[in-house]
């Protein structure tokens, strides 16, 4: 599995929000940020969920009627042998398949003993013009 498949692979799961698959996608410590200043880092896989709030419980908050996330753009900006970091363009789809305005995301991927898992992600919210 390469970086990119790695983020596909964590959006699936909290698109899905199934804990393992989400747990399994991380890398530890794992760090979120939002663009209103939530942030957190969870330190292990056993933590997650506990310490912290799940992403979907955090997307409900703020959109209730949020049924899943579609990426618009996955563009690389940088690598090096264990790291790449991701530019996400994505859109939150309702239950009624309307989707939200443009968000922008920094996602960071790791790779550790030959498997990527992202470590990192930075929510910088609503696309601007």
């Amino acid at each position: 599995m390469d970086a990119k498949a790695a983020v596909e692979r964590h959006a699936t799961a909290i698109n899905h929000r199934d804990l393992d698959a989400y747990r399994d996608s991380m890398a530890f410590p794992f760090t979120y940020q939002n663009y209103n200043g939530v942030a957190f880092t969870v330190e292990d896989a056993a933590s997650c969920g506990v310490d912290s709030p799940l992403p979907w419980e955090v997307i409900v908050r703020s959109d209730p009627d949020w049924s899943h996330t579609e990426f618009d753009s996955i563009e690389e900006v940088a690598r090096s042998e264990s790291s790449v970091v991701f530019k996400i363009g994505f859109r939150r789809i309702d239950h009624a398949g309307k989707a939200s305005p443009a968000f922008d995301a920094i996602w960071i991927a790791i790779r550790r003993a030959q498997n990527w898992r992202v470590q990192f992600r930075h929510n910088l919210g609503m696309r601007q013009s």
